[in-house]
């Protein structure tokens, strides 16, 4: 059995593998619909059934590039930490780098300072992987996020419409996010 990654003494990071997807999934119906149900139609049950379910974790864990971890912080896991390279993005070509795919926590984890330990983690990973930035998707209607990004040096390179129908027109645009690391 793996180790976790210990990032202080309270936060660690344990990576998932697919016999978690029960817990995944039941972790995530909270974790993500809580802040993002406004956004979506069905409240957001169809992402989490997409995203979180048993085929699709399967595939994201057989990709080589993907490192795919609970955050597990005072005993207790409050979100997911995903991050895949090298990983360009198709609306703009970002080369030799990280795409920070998935970082979501657990609102009673907010203010905690676990987001800014996990995107220093993510920058160390990226550095020793002489990798030249780090980029990230952000929905345009979270504000509070991408102020999070903008404070960590991450800077708007492109904004697009994501063609998801179930979420309500007005909140389909995504930005994307990079920040370069020499």
């Amino acid at each position: 059995m793996e180790q976790p990654l210990f990032l202080t003494d309270n936060l660690f990071l344990k990576r998932i593998q697919t016999e978690d997807q029960p817990l995944l999934f039941t972790l995530m119906d909270e974790v993500y619909k809580t802040p993002y149900r406004y956004v979506w139609e069905d409240g957001g049950d169809w992402y989490v059934n997409l995203i979180y379910n048993r085929h699709t974790l399967r595939k994201e864990l057989s990709r080589e590039r993907t490192h795919y971890f609970f955050v597990e912080w005072k005993e207790r896991k409050v979100g997911i930490l995903k991050y895949d390279y090298p990983f360009s993005p198709r609306e703009v070509d970002i080369p030799n780098a990280m795409k920070l795919h998935r970082l979501y926590l657990h609102p009673d984890a907010y203010g905690q300072g676990i987001a800014q330990e996990l995107m220093n983690y993510c920058e160390r990973e990226a550095k020793e992987k002489s990798l030249a930035a780090i980029w990230l998707e952000c929905m345009d209607c979270q504000p509070q996020a991408k102020r999070f990004y903008e404070k960590m040096g991450f800077e708007k390179v492109l904004a697009y419409t994501l063609d998801f129908e179930r979420i309500f027109p007005e909140y389909r645009e995504i930005l994307i996010m990079k920040k370069d690391l020499s």
